[in-house]
């Protein structure tokens, strides 16, 4: 049984438009990053390995994924959701976005479901939903395109079983509305517990303040500061950490995401650094 599943389906109405919605947005408000995984059609070579984890980085980080041609592949794409860099099936708290794109039809629809997501679990237990308990919002821009949100206290426009039924939760909206996702829209939340494997290497430590790689002893995997680990020694999510130079054995790196994250900050924690008085700078000198 898959547990805690997320779905939202996405494609396009038919609208007589020049331009159409081949984007989803994902904004990341929660104190932790978020992670997702592309997965295709079964036929598709889109299989979800670990290493094409694409991070949305925490405190108001965005990433945008341009829709798959879905109907040239045979069918829907699933976006799986973890706030845990690596990708499990159940029992393991995923979520999922899947949408459906056909271009012949001009056509989109979208729907918001939680019907595997067991409210009130302590987040070490492996059905845990990640992300509803701070609350998630799907929505368009533009009054026609109805919104859906999910939180601890109650969901609205979502399913909660499966089936089919007369005026189900299943919305679309005009060409040309770009959707986009929301995490942690209420609150911080709390984070999956339940660490399937993916915590770091004994030797190394989460760091605590932005230090990483070298003979820190410090990971950048977990870490508020950022998931790349960059040459310099510092903890980031920018193309600067998670680019060219970049440790992948004390972090995330650009290859291993398959998608920069979209994110203005310098590779720096400015805060925890001096000015250099004599010339001196990294990590072992502050």
């Amino acid at each position: 049984m898959i547990g805690a599943i997320f779905i939202i389906v996405i494609g396009e109405m038919s609208v007589a438009t020049a331009h159409a919605a081949k984007t989803v947005k994902f904004n990341n408000h929660c104190p932790y990053d978020m992670l997702f995984w592309p997965v295709g059609p079964l036929h598709s070579n889109i299989k979800g390995n670990d290493n094409d984890r694409i991070m949305v980085p925490n405190f108001g980080g965005s990433v945008i994924h341009n829709m798959h041609n879905t109907e040239a592949l045979g069918g829907g794409m699933s976006l799986k959701l973890r706030d845990l860099p690596h990708y499990r099936v159940a029992p393991s708290g995923i979520r999922q976005v899947e949408y459906h794109l056909e271009p012949s039809r001009n056509s989109f629809w979208y729907d918001l479901s939680a019907i595997d997501c067991v409210k009130g679990v302590d987040p070490a237990d492996p059905s845990f939903c990640p992300f509803v308990d701070g609350g998630t919002k799907l929505y368009g821009r533009g009054s026609s395109c109805p919104k859906a949100s999910c939180s601890k206290v109650e969901c609205e426009n979502t399913y909660m079983h499966e089936g089919s039924w007369l005026d189900e939760p299943t919305f679309g909206c005009r060409a040309g509305a770009d959707l986009f996702i929301g995490m942690c829209t209420e609150n911080a939340g709390q984070r999956s517990q339940c660490d399937d494997g993916v915590a770091a290497p004994p030797s190394l430590v989460v760091s605590p303040d932005g230090a990483c790689g070298g003979s820190t002893g410090f990971t950048c995997r977990g870490s508020p500061w950022g998931e790349c680990c960059s040459q310099h020694g510092t903890c980031g999510n920018s193309p600067q950490c998670c680019g060219a130079g970049c440790q992948s054995s004390h972090g995330v790196c650009s290859g291993d995401m398959g998608l920069m994250p979209m994110v203005p900050e310098s590779c720096a924690y400015a805060s925890a650094l001096k000015v250099s008085p004599i010339g001196l700078c990294g990590a072992a000198s502050g």
